[in-house]
C-alpha cells in the first residue's frame, strides 16, 4: 500500500472571548492585567477565590485521602505489618511514574522502620504488572504482604495466586480497571467503581496520598513527608496527568523541592543532564531528567533507578546517574533505528488519505522504545498509532492517541483479538498472538474510522489570546509565569499577533531553529522557533509580515534577560493572501 500525503498543517483555534464586565470586575479584585484575567475566566476561573487558589495554592489545599475508597483498611494492614515486623515489598512499574512511586513508599516505611525491599518487573522477560515471578521472590524472601504501586488494578490472576501463598496484596493504582476487580485486601485507586475522589492522580500521586494517610495516622509530622515532593512532582510531570488540583499543588512545592533536593541521586542526575544551578520546571523534568531515569528500565532493569533516588551515598549516586546518561544515549540510537523502520513500514500498510490509525507491528523492535516512537508518530501525522514488537509468537504493543480519542476504549473494542490490554485515555498497551496482528489492524482502523471524523484528524493548536505587540511587558509575562507548573489542562498560553514585521534577516541557529526579531509600532520582541530554521530564507526572501503563534518566556543569554516568544506556528502575509508553512 502506498503511503499517500497527508497534511498536518494545524488549524488555529481561538478560545472565544470572555465577557467584558467580568473581566474589568475581576481585574479590579485581583489587581492582574486584564489580558491575564481573559486566560485565567477561559480556563474556568469566574471568581476572585479561584484564582487566588489557582495562582497561590497551598498544601493545606489538600484533600483528606481517607475520603479514597480502601485507604482505611490499607492503613490498617500496613500499620499491623510495622508493629509484628512483617516484611514488605514494594511492587512498582518500569517507568518513571512507578519508579518515584516506589521509590517513596520505599523511602517512607523505611524511615518507619518497616522491613522493606521493592521489586520492579523486567520490561523484556516479565512485562508489565504484578507477575508470578515477582511473588515467588516475595515469597522466597518471607514477605507477608505486598503493596503496588502505579500497577495491580488488573492482576486479578496474580493476586488469587499471591493468596495462594497467604501473602496479602494491597493495590494502590491509577490506570482503569478491567471487567473484574482484583481481591485483594484493599484497593486504593481513584478510578475503581464507587470511588467518587476527583483528581487524575499519577500513581505517583496515589502513593503520596497512601503515605500521607500513613502519616496522620501515626501522628507523625507531615513536614518529612514533604521532603518527597520532588519524586511526585517528577513521576506526576512525567505521566503527563493533568496539571489541575492536587496535581497542581504537588507539582508546583514538588518542582521547588527538586531545586533544594537533599537527595544525592537527584543531584548527581541534574549534574549530568546540565541542569545543576539552572531553573527547573515541568520541560526539564519531561525532556531531560525522566528520560534518563527512564533509560535504565526502557533498556531491562530499572532496578538501579530506584537505588539511584533512594541511597544516601553520594559516590553511588554519581556512579548511577553516570550510567543512566550513558544508557539514554543508547535508547536514543535505537529510537531513531526503530523511528526510520516504523516510517519504512508505514509505505507497505497504511493509507494516510484514507485510514485514521497507524498499526505497524516487526519482529525484534524493542520493548522500551516503541512507545517513545509511537509518541513521535502521532506528532508527526496526529492519528492514533499502536507499535507492536513480535517475539516468540507474541507481539508487546504500546499504544498513543490524539485529542477525541478514547485508546483503552478502543482496545476494549478490539479485545477479542488481544491476550490483554491496559492503560489511559491517550496511552495503553497491550499483548496479542501474531497471527492476529493482521485482523486487529483492520478491527482498530475500523475503530477509529467510527470515531474520528476527518475534523479530529487536523491537528489543533488552541490559542487563549489575539495581542499586540505593545502588550507584551515584564508585567504581563511575570503574571503568566504565576500559571506554572505548566501541563496538560494547564498548559503554558498560547497567544496570535498579527502583521508583524521581520526585522533584518533571519537567521539559524544550532540544528535547525530559527531566529529573528519582530516589530510592530514601537514593540520590539526576539522570536526563537525550534525546529523553524528552514523558513529563514523564506521569510527573508518575501520580506512581508508575519502572523505569529507564540508562547512568552523569558531568556537569559550572557547574563542580560529579556523576555522572548517561542514560536508554536507562523503565517507569511503578503497583501490579502495569508501562506501558512506549519
Amino acid at each position: 500500500m502506498s503511503m499517500a500525503h497527508r497534511s498536518t498543517t494545524p488549524q488555529w483555534v481561538l478560545a472565544p472571548e470572555p465577557s467584558r464586565e467580568l473581566v474589568e470586575s475581576l481585574g479590579q479584585a485581583t489587581g492582574l492585567p486584564h489580558n491575564v484575567v481573559k486566560i485565567l475566566v477561559c480556563r474556568g476561573m469566574d471568581n476572585p477565590v479561584s484564582i487566588e487558589r489557582f495562582l497561590h495554592p497551598a498544601l493545606t489545599d489538600l484533600k483528606d485521602p481517607f475520603t479514597m475508597i480502601g485507604m482505611e483498611a490499607g492503613i490498617n494492614r500496613v500499620i499491623k505489618a510495622l508493629y509484628d515486623n512483617e516484611r514488605v515489598m514494594i511492587y512498582g512499574d518500569y517507568d518513571v511514574d512507578g519508579i518515584t512511586a516506589t521509590s517513596l513508599l520505599y523511602l517512607v516505611l523505611n524511615k518507619l522502620g518497616a522491613q522493606v525491599d521493592f521489586y520492579l518487573p523486567n520490561r523484556l522477560t516479565e512485562g508489565y504488572g504484578l507477575s508470578p515471578d515477582g511473588i515467588d521472590e516475595a515469597k522466597a524472601k518471607g514477605v507477608s504482604l505486598i503493596i503496588t504501586v502505579d500497577t495491580g488494578i488488573t492482576a486479578v490472576e496474580e493476586i488469587k495466586y499471591a493468596r495462594t501463598l497467604d501473602i496479602d496484596v494491597i493495590v494502590t493504582d491509577h490506570h482503569e480497571p478491567g471487567m473484574a476487580i482484583p481481591d485483594a485486601l484493599a484497593i486504593i485507586n481513584p478510578k475503581q467503581p464507587d470511588c467518587d475522589y476527583t483528581g487524575d492522580l499519577a500513581g505517583v500521586g496515589v502513593a503520596f496520598k497512601f503515605a500521607q494517610a500513613l502519616f496522620r495516622r501515626l501522628n507523625q509530622e507531615e513536614d518529612e513527608l514533604y521532603e518527597h515532593l520532588d519524586l511526585v512532582a517528577l513521576g506526576t510531570s512525567a505521566d503527563i496527568v493533568p496539571l489541575v488540583g492536587e496535581n497542581r499543588i504537588l507539582t508546583k512545592f514538588g518542582i521547588k523541592q527538586i531545586s533544594r533536593t537533599t537527595k544525592p541521586g537527584i543531584k548527581s542526575l541534574a549534574f549530568v543532564s546540565g541542569l545543576m544551578g539552572k531553573e527547573i520546571g515541568t520541560g526539564q523534568v519531561v525532556f531531560i531528567l525522566a528520560p534518563r531515569i527512564n533509560a535504565l528500565g526502557r533498556l531491562g532493569d530499572a532496578s538501579q533507578a530506584i537505588r539511584l533516588l533512594a541511597t544516601r551515598d553520594e559516590r553511588q549516586a554519581a556512579d548511577i546517574a553516570r550510567k543512566l546518561d550513558s544508557e539514554n544515549k543508547r535508547r536514543k540510537e535505537i529510537d531513531e533505528h526503530t523511528l526510520n523502520e516504523a516510517l519504512d513500514q508505514m509505505h507497505e500498510v497504511v493509507d494516510l488519505e484514507n485510514d485514521k490509525a497507524i498499526v505497524l507491528a516487526e519482529e525484534g523492535w524493542h520493548q522500551g522504545v516503541i512507545g517513545i516512537v509511537a509518541s513521535r508518530l502521532v506528532e508527526r501525522f496526529h492519528l492514533p498509532t499502536v507499535m507492536i514488537s513480535v517475539q516468540d509468537g507474541e507481539g508487546k504493543g504500546s499504544a498513543r492517541s490524539i485529542p477525541g480519542f478514547h485508546l483503552c476504549e478502543a482496545l476494549k473494542e478490539c479485545e477479542h483479538l488481544l491476550i490483554r490490554y491496559g492503560g489511559h485515555k491517550y496511552a495503553a498497551g497491550l499483548s496479542i498472538k501474531e497471527e492476529n496482528i493482521p485482523a486487529f489492524r483492520e478491527a482498530f482502523k475500523g475503530v477509529s474510522s467510527r470515531n474520528l471524523t476527518d475534523e479530529d484528524a487536523v491537528p489543533k493548536l488552541h490559542i487563549d489570546l489575539e495581542i499586540e505587540l505593545s502588550d507584551v511587558n515584564d508585567a504581563f509575562v511575570s503574571a503568566l509565569e504565576g500559571f506554572s507548573p505548566f501541563g496538560p489542562q494547564n498548559m503554558r498560553p498560547i497567544f496570535l499577533t498579527r502583521n508583524c514585521e521581520v526585522m533584518g534577516s533571519p537567521y539559524v541557529v544550532g540544528s535547525n531553529h530559527l531566529k529573528m526579531k519582530v516589530r510592530k509600532g514601537n514593540a520590539v520582541v526576539d522570536v526563537i522557533g525550534f525546529g523553524f530554521g528552514d523558513m529563514a530564507r523564506q521569510i527573508d526572501d518575501k520580506g512581508c509580515l508575519v502572523d505569529l503563534v507564540y508562547a512568552l518566556e523569558y531568556n537569559t543569554y550572557n547574563g542580560i534577560t529579556r523576555i522572548q516568544m517561542r514560536l508554536r506556528d507562523i503565517k507569511l502575509t503578503v497583501g490579502e493572501m495569508t501562506t501558512g508553512y506549519r
